[in-house]
């Protein structure tokens, strides 16, 4: 099947199911932990086996989603756009149960241990399905940079809105029944239900992208038989660059999810404002959200690998600066602020170069498992978060951290601890990344345009 041009529906608006995917995994980043500690009121020990069991089968269960994609028959609507149909409105019951509280302490912990695995696995199919579109509609690496900069861009806007909505809703729901635990059920719901509606607009904007005549698909199916798992695994063994991507993107994640979960801490110990903290959020988002929008016009001038090595020591330097000047609260932000934009464009250039990858390993084996190396994405992703929980904990430790001190009489030891784990010691974590990508991740994007002018010329000559 020849590939359309790019839609003027899809080149505005695609990227608007990862808004909704955002909306809805924002419920639980900010408030799951809180949910249960403090509404549900589990026990400290139950709370963090709930924690550990979920957090280690999301991240065993990672590598998995590109390869139930690509080791299953095509239904009827395409290989990838089939699951953003069927899949979101399962997750919108099975997400509810994550916020609940049935029967006694034991039974209930099972249930929304159970909503959280399940959910999980029936979100992060349409969400790799989603991702894997990128390969499926561009047709070069400045169309797979452009669509990577929407979704980036709108995932950027899905924090501004949750930033005005999200507590709001979990007070209104909470009023309207009287009942605080339904206040968070009903708004992860309602994110949910959002995330469902988002995501069939982009089934349906893709209406015409994959083949979806029986006859055409068995045909193609008997040319090119599905990948089997032993391939996929030889596929992602032998692609030196996707480990160089993978690794370099476990970095880059740490500095998201450290920062995220370090930021309060510094304004409740070194700016001694927590409430400077919301300002942060909406500002961060909207710094997010430019960056996001410039990652399109940055990798069609500099081309994907070399916008994400500039955004990547652009990120590291401007955070090892905002070290330095973290006691002055206004140069603190400036600095802060431009590391936020610099996060945005890596949101989205990261992102093209797993499609460039599933390029190169297409030209390499003659197998097309694009959802496969699309779906490892997670895995870097799921690792950092379990990586995360030592780090803090950590540094924190060293400097005699004490929950119930008072923040008014923080020691300097204390508070220069909470500035390295804000902001130093992602922008090691950036750095880093930034060097295995510049060292190790060598496919240019002349490369590509020559992998890609072969892989059309192979399959002119098999049609």
């Amino acid at each position: 099947m020849e590939k359309k041009p790019i839609s003027k529906a899809l080149r505005t608006f695609y990227g608007v199911g990862d808004m909704g995917f955002s909306l809805m995994a924002s419920v639980e980043t900010f408030f799951f932990v809180f949910f249960l500690t403090n509404v549900a009121k589990f026990p400290l020990v139950t709370v963090a086996l709930i924690g550990t069991v979920t957090s280690i089968v999301d991240a065993v269960l990672s590598p998995f989603y590109g390869a139930i994609i690509e080791g299953t028959k095509p239904m009827k609507w395409g290989k990838y756009r089939s699951w953003m149909l069927i899949c979101p409105p399962f997750v919108v019951i099975l997400y509810m149960f994550q916020y609940t509280k049935i029967g006694g302490e034991g039974l209930a912990a099972i249930i929304v241990t159970l909503g959280f695995i399940l959910s999980h696995i029936l979100w992060n199919i349409p969400w790799v399905s989603n991702v894997s579109m990128i390969s499926l509609l561009a047709s070069n690496p400045e169309e797979r940079g452009m669509l990577a900069s929407r979704r980036a861009t709108y995932t950027a806007i899905a924090g501004i809105i949750f930033s005005y909505s999200g507590s709001a809703l979990i007070a209104f729901y909470g009023g309207v029944t009287n009942n605080e635990v339904l206040g968070y059920t009903l708004t992860a719901g309602t994110f949910a239900l959002t995330m469902m509606i988002l995501y069939w607009t982009v089934f349906k904007m893709t209406d015409g992208y994959e083949e979806t005549d029986p006859e055409k698909i068995k045909a193609t199916q008997a040319k090119a038989p599905r990948v089997s798992l032993i391939a996929m695994l030889k596929m992602a063994a032998t692609n030196p660059y996707l480990i160089a991507l993978l690794f370099g993107d476990f970095f880059r994640y740490m500095v998201n999810f450290v920062m995220s979960a370090a930021a309060a801490y510094y304004f409740t110990y070194v700016a001694k404002n927590m409430a400077l903290f919301p300002t942060y959020l909406l500002l961060g988002s909207i710094a997010q959200v430019a960056g996001a929008y410039l990652a399109a016009p940055a990798t069609k001038l500099l081309s994907t690998r070399n916008a994400s090595i500039v955004g990547l020591f652009g990120l590291g330097a401007a955070l090892v600066v905002s070290k330095f000047v973290a006691y002055n609260i206004l140069l603190f932000f400036v600095c802060v602020l431009i590391a936020r934009v610099f996060l945005g464009i890596l949101t989205a250039t990261m992102v093209a170069l797993y499609s460039d990858v599933s390029v190169y390993s297409e030209w390499k084996s003659g197998q097309n498992a694009t959802a496969w190396i699309m779906g490892l994405m997670t895995l870097s992703l799921k690792v950092a978060i379990i990586s995360r929980g030592t780090v803090i904990p950590f540094i924190l430790a060293t400097a005699g951290f004490v929950a119930t001190a008072d923040p008014a009489t923080a020691s300097k030891q204390l508070t220069d601890a909470v500035v390295n784990v804000f902001v130093l010691i992602p922008g090691i974590f950036a750095l880093i990344s930034g060097l295995i990508i510049a060292v190790a991740y060598r496919l240019t994007k002349e490369k590509l345009v020559q992998f890609e002018k072969e892989i059309a010329e192979r399959k002119a000559a098999q049609a």
